[in-house]
């Protein structure tokens, strides 16, 4: 399975409460300076640059070493490199999904949670702001989805007293909420955060740290905390042994040049090398297909093999050379599957469908 050194934090919360500033602050080594530069090297797109709002799901890393401090970063362009080096030179990788905080982008954000299998959620709320409608319903997701959380606040520089200090005391109060029943621990320089790194899992105790990204207080206990946290593949129950047939989830199509089409996605379960032959699908017509592994990306970096529970590159090629695989053929489901587990497409299923709260009725063809 999945190396239990690698931690994947989803990083959620209300739009502009600093998600990607923290990203970047954290795993880029350096200060933000107030107005958004930390922020501006872990953003995807241009326009997420020009608003400052997230709108797809960004990936970033930080590795720690044997004595749990972090791996420096080298000073590279390249992201690639970044990654190689954070991940040939750490113990531990955390994986951080930086979600969007926009009501507009709720969907992507819930398949962060969902179909990204995190082992954890940060929430992060702006000690300025409070804690807003897009803040409880993130809390409220992740609950559903039994993905235990911590609280980081973030803006404790800019904060009036007395906001910061009501911000405080809402959360305590919506974690000791009968919906919720937590024992919120606001984390003071001098605390031991072994303990509750150890029993964050076990949905009793939900640690707040409070931090600025300009100023840097708070963030030294938040690398220590983050340093300590375990991974929770064995425990989520989300993921199979390696020596079960192989499921992958896809959740990313590329096209690079000389390579030809790449998937991204999930290792559900099994263990993929080079030149395995795996079924692609359903297309539309309900088929699967063939298809041959000629490559392993894991972190940006080469790999000889596919583990159960990691986040990996296939580069792939069709087996019958009539089918030219084109990224317009693949569809938000579409997995790759053991050929021998004879997978059958499937139009209608019984569901069980929680609601955490609704405004309107639900009718048919909502």
């Amino acid at each position: 399975m999945r190396e239990e050194n690698d931690v994947r934090i989803a990083v959620i919360g209300n739009v502009d409460s600093g998600k990607s500033t923290l990203v970047g602050v954290l795993t880029k080594c350096v200060m933000d300076d107030g107005r958004g530069s930390a922020r501006s090297k872990v953003f995807n797109f241009d326009h997420e640059q020009k608003n400052g709002r997230t709108s797809s799901i960004g990936q970033e890393i930080m590795g720690f070493n044997d004595d749990a401090k972090q791996v420096e970063l080298e000073r590279t362009t390249s992201k690639n490199q970044e990654w190689s080096h954070i991940a040939t030179n750490s113990k531990k990788i955390v994986t951080f999904l930086d979600l969007c905080g926009h009501e507009k982008y709720l969907k992507t954000t819930m398949f962060g949670l969902v179909g990204l299998m995190p082992d954890y959620s940060i929430i992060i709320v702006g000690a300025n702001m409070g804690v807003s409608r897009m803040t409880r319903e993130h809390l409220g997701i992740s609950l559903a989805l039994k993905v235990p959380i911590f609280i980081v606040i973030t803006k404790i520089d800019i904060s009036p007293p007395e906001v910061y200090e009501k911000t405080k005391e809402t959360l305590v109060k919506i974690l000791r909420a009968p919906g919720c029943q937590r024992i919120p621990v606001i984390v003071r320089p001098d605390d031991d955060v072994s303990v509750l790194a150890t029993n964050i899992s076990s949905d009793v105790v939900t640690p707040i740290f409070t931090i600025s990204n300009v100023t840097g207080e708070g963030l030294p206990k938040l690398k220590e905390f983050l340093a300590l946290l375990q991974s929770r593949i064995r425990t989520s129950g989300l993921f199979k042994p390696i020596t079960d047939p192989v499921e992958f989830l896809i959740d990313g199509v590329y096209q690079v040049s000389g390579v030809g089409i790449v998937v991204a996605g999930t290792m559900k379960s099994g263990k993929v090398v080079p030149n395995t032959t795996l079924l692609l699908g359903p297309d539309k017509t309900g088929k699967f297909n063939p298809v041959v592994v000629k490559s392993i990306h894991h972190k940006r970096t080469p790999v000889e093999e596919a583990l159960s529970g990691q986040a990996v590159c296939f580069g792939i090629k069709a087996v019958d050379k009539k089918l030219q695989l084109k990224r317009t053929q693949f569809r938000k489901g579409m997995i790759l599957v053991d050929k021998s587990s004879n997978p059958q497409s499937t139009y209608d299923f019984d569901a069980e469908v929680i609601i955490l709260h609704h405004a309107t009725t639900i009718k048919p063809n909502y």
